[in-house]
């Protein structure tokens, strides 16, 4: 079975707060709306569900990691702040905010005390992120699956085509090399093939290098 080890981390951390959200259990604080996430920054978070993405991110910390503290998510969040003309450094992330998605996730039971200290993921908690990791490969693979048959002629577009007008070069292919003939808009339409051939054959009649040696005319001017 797939865990979260196998499928990215930004595909993996986006299903997980999806799914985080809509089941509605995590505990979220009064403040998520105004709080920063660290001394580097400015303002609060413009995402409205960073909260939701911040758990995930930690839940998944907590599974591959095998056990969590705190001290190790103020790094794994914190950024490079940039100081002007003097040299970037690392600072470090809110402890109190990190300590909060840490008792969130305890309270579901996605996270559980480790005997050494610190934080470890649960039965539970395994369970439904190796379900959340085998949802984002299959649809992984159908999406390469869908990708693969259109770059080869067997997806949607083969199909389109065979209900419009049969294989390629036919009747579908004559529409489109004739776009005058369907296009009521265009200066110059055609009821038929046949008025077009009629419209060519007196363009070339006119013509009198249409019947020149090594000559066949100028294209017509429509």
């Amino acid at each position: 079975m797939p865990s979260p080890k196998d499928v990215s981390a930004d595909r993996f951390i986006k299903a997980y707060a999806s799914h985080l959200k809509r089941s509605g259990k995590l505990e979220i604080p009064n403040w998520v709306d105004i709080v920063k996430t660290g001394v580097s920054k400015e303002l609060a978070p413009y995402d409205q569900d960073w909260f939701y993405i911040r758990a995930a991110s930690v839940a998944r910390n907590a599974y591959i990691r095998g056990r969590i503290g705190t001290a190790d998510l103020l790094k794994v969040h914190g950024v490079s702040k940039r100081r002007g003309v003097r040299p970037r450094h690392h600072f470090a992330a809110s402890g109190s905010v990190q300590r909060k998605i840490v008792q969130s996730l305890e309270k579901i039971g996605v996270l559980e005390p480790h005997p050494d200290g610190g934080r470890k993921i649960s039965q539970e908690g395994q369970r439904d992120l190796d379900r959340i990791s085998t949802a984002v490969m299959q649809r992984i693979r159908i999406k390469a699956g869908q990708e693969y048959g259109s770059a080869t002629g067997q997806g949607r577009g083969a199909r389109r085509a065979a209900a419009s007008g049969g294989r390629r070069g036919g009747e579908y292919g004559s529409q489109k090399k004739y776009k005058h003939i369907n296009d009521p808009h265009d200066h110059g339409a055609f009821e038929s093939a046949e008025a077009l051939e009629s419209r060519i054959n007196k363009r070339y009649a006119r013509d009198p290098l249409a019947n020149a040696e090594g000559g066949a005319g100028d294209e017509p001017s429509w």
